[in-house]
């Protein structure tokens, strides 16, 4: 006997996308779309009367937002979310939400089936799947990290993935996107109401409040070293000490910040976490 298969509700503004992943998703038989929504609000009460067991969901809509329909969603009602959409930059949004993947439009087969794939795993775990995904819950729950690169890099060689962003995404004044990488960032520094992002190159000014961007940074990587300074300790050639506990940390091209004394400790676990790494002479 073939299993029940998922009840799903599709959500997109655009009646040939919407069209479109309907008729995808009507050739894979784990899923049965019972119901379409053209906004946010048509989205909720299609929800609430359905209860699906899937979300395909836009982001960008009219009235409430991908991001918001699922806020407005009850726990008790709430679906497995799939976000299917053009733009990648609330990828992070998204995936702090448990949604269950990211599909980037257009969205064809083959990717949809790879979805359908995680959602059956995650609806009906069964014998070690079931274990796996237990302790793939717990992980993402200690680490921050969502549940679907967890699932991805268990079947990788790479490191374990962070819950930090790895790209800024900066507007110019001429509204181009630049994707600054993380990694290449040197130090930031308040200037204001604005940030300053140094890299070797240039340096970018965005209006952010440095509570926001450090909370997004690897605070590993990224340590306070003054309450308007941030630097990226992969980037520290030395550190001289000062009177009052206070010092200063050089940086190549001749850059020195001053690293006040509340934030000290900062700079004694910088040392530690290189004691082992490092020849001491």
């Amino acid at each position: 006997m073939c299993p029940k298969p998922l009840t799903a509700l599709i959500v997109d503004d655009e009646p040939l996308a919407l069209e479109g992943l309907r008729l995808r998703l009507e050739k894979i038989p784990e899923i049965k779309v019972i119901a379409e929504a053209v906004d946010g609000d048509q989205a909720i009460k299609l929800c609430q009367e359905l209860s699906p067991d899937v979300l395909f969901l836009d982001l960008r809509l009219p009235g409430l937002n991908g991001i918001e329909v699922v806020q407005s969603l009850q726990s008790d009602i709430l679906p497995l979310v799939v976000f299917v959409t053009a733009y990648g930059e609330y990828a992070l949004e998204a995936f702090e939400l448990n949604a269950i993947d990211y599909v980037m439009k257009p969205a064809n087969l083959g990717r949809l089936q790879k979805t359908v794939e995680r959602i059956l795993e995650r609806h009906t775990p069964q014998n070690s799947n079931h274990e796996k995904f237990k302790l793939i819950k717990a992980l993402g729950e200690s680490s921050g990290v969502n549940i679907t690169e967890l699932e991805d890099w268990l079947v990788s060689d790479g490191p374990l993935p962070t819950n930090y962003v790895q790209k800024i995404v900066i507007k110019s004044n001429d509204n181009e996107k630049i994707f600054l990488p993380v990694k290449d960032i040197r130090w930031i520094d308040a200037a204001g109401d604005y940030m300053c992002i140094h890299t070797e190159a240039e340096t970018h000014i965005v209006r952010i409040t440095m509570k926001k961007i450090a909370s997004q940074l690897d605070e590993r990587v990224f340590k306070r070293i003054h309450k308007s300074t941030l630097v990226n300790v992969n980037f520290i050639e030395s550190i001289r000490s000062l009177k009052n506990s206070e010092c200063i940390v050089e940086l190549a091209n001749e850059v020195f910040l001053k690293v006040s004394r509340n934030f000290s400790p900062s700079i004694q676990k910088i040392v530690d976490l290189n004691r082992g790494q490092a020849i001491y002479l």
